[in-house]
This record gives C-alpha cells, sequence and structure tokens, in this order.
C-alpha cells in the first residue's frame, strides 16, 4: 500500500468513529450561572403572574353561568380587562426570557463556530505535511535521514500525524453536526419568541377592544339594568338585522353579510364536521392580525423556504406570483400566509388532497373564499374541533395558531379569544335560525 493510500485509508476509518462530547467548549461557569438565575427570576413572575390570570379566568367562567345581566357583563368585562392587563404583562417577561435564551445560543453558537474553523485550520496543516511527505520518493526520504533510526522516527511521526488527521475528521463532523442542531434549536426559538409578539398585539386589540365595549354598553343603558334588557332583547328579536350585519374579514378585504358567511360556514360543516360558528370565529380571528394580512409580496415577506411550494400553487392556478397578496412580514419573523385562513404554502399543499376530494376545485385557491373555508374546516376537524365540545374545539384552535407548541400556556389567550367570539356568533346563528 503507497503512503497516499494509507493515508485515505485512515480517513476512511475515522469516519465511523464514535463522537465524543468533550468537543465543544461548554459556556463558561459564571456566564452560565447568570444566566440561569436571570431566567429563574423571569419563571417565577412568570408563574405568579398565570396564578392571578387563572384567578381571573375562574371568575369569569363563574359569573358566565348566572343568568344574563348589566352588573354580570359588566363585572365579566372588568376581569376580562383585568385578564387582559396580565397576559400581556405575561407576553412581555416571556419574551424577555427568550431574548435571554436566544443570546446565550447565539454565543454557544459562535463558540462552536469558532471551534469549528480551528479544526479546519489544523487538520490543513497536517494534511500538507502528509502532501509534502507524500511526493517524496522512498530514495529521498532515506538520504534525509543519516540512520534507519531517524527514518522510522519519521515514519512514526507520520503515523501520529494520520491519527490526528482522523481524530480531526471526526472533530470536524460532530462540530458541523453540533452547529446544524444549534442553529435550528435558534430557529425554533426566533419561531416562538415571533408568534408570542404576534399574539401580543392581538392581546393589545382585544383589551382596547372590551374597554370600548364597556364604555358603550354604560353609554347605551345608562347603567340601568332594565335598559339593558331592553337592548338585548331588541339586538336577538330582529332575524332580519341580525342577517344584514356585516361579517368582516379585514386583512384580506373581504366583507360580507353574517348570513353569506354563515352560507359558507355551512357548506365546510356538512364536509368536515366542524361548527359553522367556531369556523366562522377562527377566520375572524385569524383575519384580524391587522394591515399586515394580505398586504405583503411572496418575494420580500415570505420565508425562503416556502417560496417553492407558492411557485407551485401559483403556478397550478396559473396566476403570476407577484400579483398574488401574502401576509406582509411585521417587525418581526416572516409573513407570507395567505388567503382569508391565512395558510403557509407547504401547509396548503398538504391539503389540497382533501380539499379537491370535498369541493372539486382542482386546483383549490387558498385566495377563494370556499376553499379558505374548507380548509379551515379540514384542518381544524383533523384536530379535533369535528367533535364539537368545547374543549375539543379550543385545542383544535390551538393548535391551529401554535402547533405542536398548543399546550404553552402562553398561548391560551388564543384559543379563549376564539371561543368567546364562537360564543357570540352561535348566538346571532341562533336568531338567524329562529331557535
Amino acid at each position: 500500500m503507497s503512503k497516499r493510500s494509507t493515508i485515505i485509508a485512515f480517513l476512511g476509518a475515522g469516519v465511523g468513529f464514535g463522537i465524543l462530547s468533550f468537543f465543544v467548549a461548554p459556556i463558561r461557569y459564571s456566564e452560565a450561572e447568570g444566566v440561569t438565575q436571570l431566567k429563574n427570576d423571569l419563571n417565577q413572575q412568570l408563574e405568579e403572574v398565570q396564578q392571578q390570570i387563572e384567578v381571573y379566568r375562574g371568575q369569569i367562567k363563574q359569573r358566565s353561568a348566572d343568568a344574563k345581566s348589566l352588573k354580570r357583563d359588566i363585572a365579566i368585562l372588568d376581569d376580562q380587562i383585568a385578564q387582559g392587563a396580565l397576559e400581556i404583562k405575561q407576553i412581555e417577561l416571556a419574551i424577555k426570557k427568550f431574548d435571554i435564551v436566544l443570546e446565550a445560543q447565539k454565543q454557544e453558537i459562535a463558540e462552536v463556530d469558532e471551534q469549528l474553523g480551528q479544526e479546519k485550520v489544523l487538520l490543513s496543516e497536517y494534511l500538507r505535511t502528509i502532501n509534502d511527505y507524500d511526493q517524496k520518493s522512498l530514495s529521498e526520504v532515506l538520504l534525509e535521514n543519516e540512520n534507519f533510526s531517524d527514518f522510522f522516527n519519521e515514519i512514526q511521526s507520520l503515523d501520529e500525524i494520520q491519527d490526528k488527521i482522523r481524530i480531526g475528521f471526526q472533530k470536524i463532523l460532530f462540530l458541523k453536526n453540533r452547529l446544524e442542531e444549534k442553529k435550528s434549536d435558534l430557529e425554533q426559538e426566533r419561531q416562538q419568541q415571533d408568534d408570542l409578539r404576534a399574539l401580543q398585539q392581538l392581546q393589545q386589540r382585544s383589551q382596547q377592544e372590551q374597554k370600548d365595549k364597556k364604555k358603550d354598553l354604560l353609554g347605551r343603558t345608562n347603567g340601568q339594568e332594565s335598559l339593558f334588557n331592553a337592548l338585548i332583547k331588541r339586538a336577538y328579536s330582529d332575524s332580519a338585522s341580525i342577517k344584514s350585519q356585516l361579517y368582516l374579514l379585514e386583512g384580506v378585504g373581504l366583507r360580507m353579510t353574517i348570513e353569506e358567511a354563515l352560507a359558507y360556514a355551512e357548506y365546510a360543516s356538512a364536509k368536515t364536521g366542524v361548527r359553522p360558528a367556531y369556523l366562522l370565529a377562527v377566520l375572524k380571528e385569524e383575519s384580524s392580525w391587522g394591515t399586515n394580512v394580505g398586504t405583503g409580496s411572496w418575494r420580500t415577506d415570505m420565508n425562503q423556504r416556502d417560496h417553492q411550494a407558492f411557485l407551485d400553487i401559483c403556478k397550478k392556478l396559473k396566476v403570476d406570483p407577484n400579483k398574488m397578496p401574502v401576509s406582509r412580514k411585521p417587525s418581526y419573523g416572516w409573513g407570507g400566509a395567505m388567503g382569508p385562513a391565512q395558510f403557509l404554502p407547504s401547509t396548503w399543499l398538504d391539503l389540497e388532497p382533501k380539499i379537491i376530494k370535498l369541493t372539486g376545485h382542482d386546483p383549490p385557491n387558498p385566495w377563494d373564499i370556499n376553499d379558505a373555508f374548507m380548509a379551515a374546516g379540514l384542518k381544524l376537524g383533523g384536530n379535533g374541533a369535528n367533535l364539537g365540545a368545547p374543549d375539543a374545539e379550543w385545542k383544535a384552535a390551538m393548535v391551529y395558531f401554535a402547533g405542536g407548541n398548543w399546550n404553552n400556556p402562553l398561548y391560551r389567550f388564543y384559543g379563549d379569544s376564539v371561543m368567546d367570539l364562537a360564543e357570540v356568533i352561535q348566538e346571532q346563528v341562533n336568531a338567524i335560525r329562529g331557535e
């Protein structure tokens, strides 16, 4: 076997060797201790806020079981406003915690990247040494050494270098994998932080709506139960008036009456088993994220990983991708969601075969209201909303928003807000149906 063949054999053998965890230098103890203390402090504050939120949530649930009255509704609004303030504070604390975690991860990524560079430099030097030696003939090597002892020492030294090359390849392979894992973890943490910022915006808007609702209710009733009862009776006695009320999907510019929206929801419900009022609430909530929805373009607002799926959808629909609206990228994270139900391209493609089967639309269109309702029904029904139970609907809404992180207490506001809105819409639906 030639000298070069020997080197190749050693390199090939090195790839299969076990990887040792000590290749990555840990964060310095004092720094890690400080980060841990900060996280612990924030965790304690989060737990305290969560306990206070649960108190208000319990009060709201208890009051909601009471007979409808002005006093009850005002008390519920007061609890909701107080709970909303706590939830906003909770998200602020969670974002601070994420900032600490992200900074620590960035530092670790930088350290791993630096080690990877050092190992590459060392490996390059070892390979250069072996290559220089491999260019010499056996007679040249013998002539360069005064005796056989020096010759054998040089051979032994080369063997040691070959071992270092093998170990160097092991380290580089490990460090590259480690780096990719850390970058993936960082991306996931950033996505969760983006979700929290989006939820915070929704919370702030919701809290203001609750305050406005309380002010309006007191103004219209002058604080009198008799006027409140008359107001409620009048609101739900005129089904024609309810039918003509607007159902707005603000972000995508869709305006229709509640009766028209109900027809779309009932069609999707018949195919997916998801309650119409609940489906209307989810789409309303998704479209209420603000001006970001439907005002972006795929080139600048969509994550590059979704580009090909988006182009595939547009090609099937024979539309110009540059003219199709998507959600605009906020100050954090990415946009790129499509249509009334706010689906990302890859998720839409996964649902396409089922949408085609139920609607006969081939290809289905995420910007089409019928297809959007059907896709949302499929997604929610697949996560348990078709069971009709409140807990199942709540969980399905949470999965719709947060995916695998649906059970995170920080996201509970989304599920709660969907269920509250579904209750309001259900009352309107009942009035339209004469129930």
